[in-house]
């Protein structure tokens, strides 16, 4: 087996580069248990957004239409599906149907959503509303549908 002759080699990273290299890597990173890899607030925030995503109603494709790589990152599928699902009142907040086919992966997605939050305030990033990448209707975390 290839691990018994390799010797393993300490590796120093910073937190979010981290993230970023066990993404990447197809075997599991094994660290020293007295090792604590402290998390961005924006990747903590990336984990609860995927979260509530996988809670939300799924889109089912239309026959005969394939999913495409994702538009941001051409790695991923593009796996999301904005469709207006929340009840919204008011005339300034409200979330707007968007027509868009699925572009974007679930990663992508949540990056922009958290781009786009006021960053002295992440206690009101899961409950805001952003305009979607491609055609800026206004959309909510409940409108963010997983492709099935």
């Amino acid at each position: 087996r290839l691990e018994k002759l390799m010797k393993p080699s300490p590796l120093s990273l910073k937190s979010t580069d981290y993230t970023e290299l066990r993404g990447k890597l197809l075997a599991p990173i094994r660290t020293s248990p007295n090792v604590v890899i402290h998390k961005t607030i924006s990747e903590l925030f990336l984990e609860t957004f995927r979260a509530q995503v996988e809670l939300n109603q799924h889109y089912t494709l239309p026959g005969g239409q394939e999913v495409e790589p994702c538009i941001g990152c051409m790695q991923a599928p593009a796996g999301t599906k904005l469709v207006r699902l929340c009840e919204t009142t008011g005339v300034d907040n409200e979330c707007q149907q968007c027509f868009c086919r699925p572009m974007w992966c679930l990663m992508c997605l949540g990056q922009w959503f958290a781009s786009r939050q006021d960053q002295q305030r992440p206690e009101t990033w899961l409950s805001s509303r952003v305009s979607c990448p491609t055609c800026r209707a206004k959309f909510c975390i409940l409108d963010v549908c997983v492709v099935r």
